[in-house]
């Protein structure tokens, strides 16, 4: 990384000390009892017994493994994870929620990951992407994806989960039956008008939460953007409607996102930082850092009863055995929970044994059915303040942000500098005739009619020009496909964890995901068309004009958001392809269930990160009930 964020992070820093001036980590509570942070983690090396193990504790991992150390039985749970806690590995750049720009989105600045708390893999050629090779970024540290993204909280439509209950042939998983389960984990703070400009008037629906929920923080910062009325009047230009926030089962329109952002401390909320520390204060819950599983052991009965693991340390590895109760809980996201399954002996059984692997279950649809979201990323030249000159290292800008964040916690650097007059639509009817074919229509057609099928999203800290001028600021604005019909696919490199999956997401591989990208970007230039802050068109730039032109930039540009699904999905026994079935557990084997995106029947139109919440939510809810 540049010099021009060190000065940042260095004028952010704080003295690590204890509060009351003894050690770190070790206090004596009120009753005169030691209290130690180290009984919270397992002990590295020595073979041990819980009730429950979760191996991966990111979004989805720390909120089932939360939530079922907390029951009245008295559960002991470990969570078993490959990285360690980022508020170590990466200074403050993760929990200060102006700096998400260099860890969702690392490309964008750096050209590459700079951090020890995410890794990347690198796709296949993609024939989609004119057989470019993408880097595909995955949280490795406490946190997971909670932890490595824009930090935007918001839920997919009602149809989209009425649709999830139909095509797996059970009700648990309808609108009805999950929207209390989002409610659960959020810990809901309105606008806080002394902090953001009152005159933004950011509407929400305040029964889209409860006063009792949480631990997870949300809120929309203690920042808000002067661009968001602006792209808000250019919206409504456009053919988009305001609606009263996007957390109430409607998302076609365009509205202000709320944020897991903690606003008292105006830092980032994650799993790690609400389910797993609450987790870890209150209950028997055991975490093991820099541990790697390596496979998932099953007796003679097929049932899941311990997982080898190793100590992830690359100047000692060794490896010890974890041995399970009641059940192992896979949450290692949408390509390491395939692979894991699969080094166990669980997935499509000629791949298992062109590596040498025992067939535990035969299951053809590991490692396939992938949904994703393509993305396209266009920038603007704007006549108001965002988020470049922080980009950009201006010294002056970024001394005055962390001075104001420090001291109010307001200003840029506690925003999320995203969410502003996000909006999602179904194209409209000029734009379906200029550029859909009857084919994408029907596919189009065949998804629930809330469904939207683009989502575009702003960005303050975007891309700048390398001479970009003191008073000058840029604005990205960027679509994800939401309805698009091609399908990845992962596979193993080898039996060891150790070696990265071989993985396929297929961007725009399908002609009608194409037509789709040109629907998008048309659509993005008539919405910046539309605004009064837009001054000229940076990338692409003005010379990429024909229909030809437009589609040939998308494949040689457009990237990801890291929004995969569904490579371990959900679905009937007669389902050819499904892996788990309505309460995430594995088939063919017993005590073994998969609880993140990977298990998702489809990838719900917006990101993901709510229904990843309630999604473990609603498992925890069915292990506990089933006890």
């Amino acid at each position: 990384m540049t010099s021009k964020y060190l000065v940042v992070l260095a004028a952010a820093a704080t003295t690590l000390a204890s509060p009351n001036g003894g050690s770190i980590g070790a206090g004596v509570n009120g009753a005169g009892v030691t209290e130690l942070f180290g009984n919270s983690f397992g002990v590295p090396g020595v073979n041990q017994t819980y009730d429950y193990i979760v191996i991966g504790g990111g979004t989805a991992g720390n909120a089932i493994a939360a939530r079922l150390a907390q029951d009245p039985a008295n559960y002991t749970v470990a969570v078993i994870e490959a990285g360690s806690f980022y508020e170590i590995l990466s200074g403050n750049r993760t929990q200060v929620p102006g700096y998400n720009f260099l860890t969702a989105e690392p490309n964008f600045v750096t050209g590459g990951i700079t951090s020890l708390t995410a890794i990347s893999i690198l796709s296949e050629p993609q024939a989609g992407y004119n057989n470019r090779r993408v880097g595909y970024t995955v949280g490795q540290t406490f946190g997971g994806g909670s932890a490595a993204n824009y930090m935007g909280y918001f839920r997919p439509t009602i149809g989209s989960f009425d649709y999830w209950a139909e095509i797996v042939e059970d009700d648990y998983w309808n609108w009805e039956n999950v929207y209390p389960a989002f409610k659960k984990s959020c810990d809901f703070t309105p606008p806080n008008y002394d902090k953001i400009d009152p005159s933004l008037n950011i509407t929400y629906d305040t029964d889209a939460f409860d006063i009792t929920g949480g631990p997870l923080q949300v809120s929309y910062g203690n920042f808000q953007g002067p661009f968001g009325p602006l792209l808000a009047e250019a919206m409504t230009r456009a053919g988009l409607d305001a609606i009263p926030g996007l957390n109430s089962g409607k998302l076609i329109g365009h509205g202000t996102a709320t944020a897991a952002v903690d606003p008292r401390t105006a830092t980032r909320s994650s799993s790690s930082t609400s389910f797993l520390q609450v987790g870890a204060r209150t209950s028997n819950l055991k975490i093991y850092p820099n541990t790697l599983a390596q496979r998932i052991v099953f007796d003679e009965q097929k049932r899941a009863s311990s997982v080898l693991v190793q100590g992830h340390m690359l100047s000692e590895r060794f490896t010890y055995e974890l041995f399970a109760n009641k059940e192992i809980i896979v949450s290692g996201g949408v390509w390491q929970s395939p692979q894991l399954l699969m080094v166990s002996g669980v997935g499509p059984a000629s791949t298992l044994e062109s590596h040498g692997i025992e067939v535990v279950s035969d299951l053809a649809g590991v490692g396939q059915s992938e949904w994703d979201q393509p993305y396209m990323s266009l920038v603007y030249k704007v006549n108001v303040t965002t988020s470049s000159q922080i980009v950009a290292g201006n010294v002056e800008a970024n001394a005055a942000a962390v001075e104001e964040y420090l001291t109010n916690q307001s200003g840029r650097l506690s925003g999320i500098g995203a969410g502003q007059s996000l909006g999602f639509e179904k194209f409209p009817a000029h734009t379906r005739d200029a550029v859909l074919s009857n084919s994408t229509r029907g596919w189009l057609a065949s998804l629930p009619d809330d469904w939207p099928e683009a989502e575009y999203l702003p960005l303050e800290s975007s891309p700048i020009p390398a001479d970009i001028g003191p008073d000058d600021y840029y604005l990205l604005i960027g679509s994800a496909l939401l309805a698009t019909s091609s399908r990845g696919n992962m596979t193993i490199a080898s039996a060891d964890m150790n070696d990265r999956p071989i993985i396929s997401p297929n961007w725009l591989l399908d002609k009608g995901d194409r037509e789709q990208a040109l629907a998008a970007f048309l659509r993005i230039r008539e919405i910046a068309g539309n605004s009064t802050f837009v001054e000229s068109e940076y990338i692409p730039g003005p010379e990429v004009t024909t229909n030809e032109e437009i589609v040939e930039w998308l494949r040689n540009n457009m990237v990801l958001i890291y929004h995969g699904s569904s490579t371990c999905k959900m679905g009937p026994v007669s389902d050819p392809l499904a892996v788990v079935d309505t309460r995430a557990r594995v088939y063919g084997v017993s005590g073994l269930r998969v609880v993140d995106a990977s298990a998702f029947p489809f990838h719900p139109p917006g990101q993901p990160m709510a229904s990843v919440y309630m999604f473990a939510e609603k498992i925890a809810e069915a292990i506990l009930e089933e006890e």
